[in-house]
């Protein structure tokens, strides 16, 4: 790539996390445009998205992710110091959103990235391994066949792959350590999939936010346990 086009994409990013009010080292801006780079390479071949031109990309896949970044924050400062890392499973992860750009931002959480499709799988693991993001475990297999490995050892599990609170859940819930909470990205909730909510989990909090450069609607569902936040 081009030093000027390299740089522009870089500027469209710094000016991105700025708006999102994040403060990210140069190093770190830098390293999530090398992943960002490398994934629309192997995207020519492998079809990891079906956005291809890194315009858009620096818009709707790291703006997109970076921007749960502010609300995980405050919600880890809220928790009981320990000396525990927080944990964070990423379901359907594809070629490692939201996971890779929150790992490389937050080296100190523990990322759990599972994705079921092999191609994805082994483009996730050669992330990992590139930048030695020694906080990410890739899980080449379907969700149901990794839970029980994890069981209740997540502190929450986020997800922009499901519509389907219900499956959310269901798949989410054997990993979650006792008061842990889901985080769904969506564009906006349906009707039809707040029903498949069980009655033993709730929406705590539905967080409005905007993207730079995006001119549409995002929103950030916060699901907990209900038998666990009874007074």
């Amino acid at each position: 790539m081009e030093k000027d086009s390299q740089q522009a994409l870089l500027n469209q990013l710094s000016d991105g996390v700025r708006g999102l009010n994040l403060e990210l080292s140069e190093e770190t801006i830098q390293r999530l445009l090398d992943y960002l780079i490398e994934f629309q390479r192997w995207n020519k071949t492998h079809n990891l998205s079906s956005i291809h031109d890194l315009n858009q990309s620096v818009t709707l896949h790291l703006l997109d992710s970076l921007a749960v970044l502010p609300y995980l924050d405050s919600y880890i400062e809220k928790l009981p110091k320990s000396d525990e890392a927080f944990t964070l499973a990423d379901l359907g992860s594809g070629g490692g959103l939201p996971g890779i750009p929150l790992a490389i931002c937050r080296p100190e959480w523990k990322l759990h990235l599972m994705e079921a499709v092999q191609k994805k799988a082994v483009f996730l693991q050669h992330i990992v391994t590139k930048f030695h993001l020694d906080n990410v475990k890739v899980h080449g297999a379907r969700i149901e066949d990794t839970a029980p490995v994890l069981a209740s050892s997540i502190t929450c599990c986020i997800s922009r792959a499901f519509s389907d609170f219900g499956k959310f859940i269901a798949l989410s819930e054997p990993m979650l350590k006792t008061g842990g909470l889901l985080w769904a990205m969506k564009a906006r909730a349906l009707d039809e999939d707040l029903k498949t909510i069980p009655s033993t989990w709730k929406i705590q909090s539905d967080y409005l936010y905007s993207v730079p450069g995006l001119d549409a609607e995002r929103r950030l569902y916060e699901l907990g346990r209900v038998r666990e936040f009874k007074a």
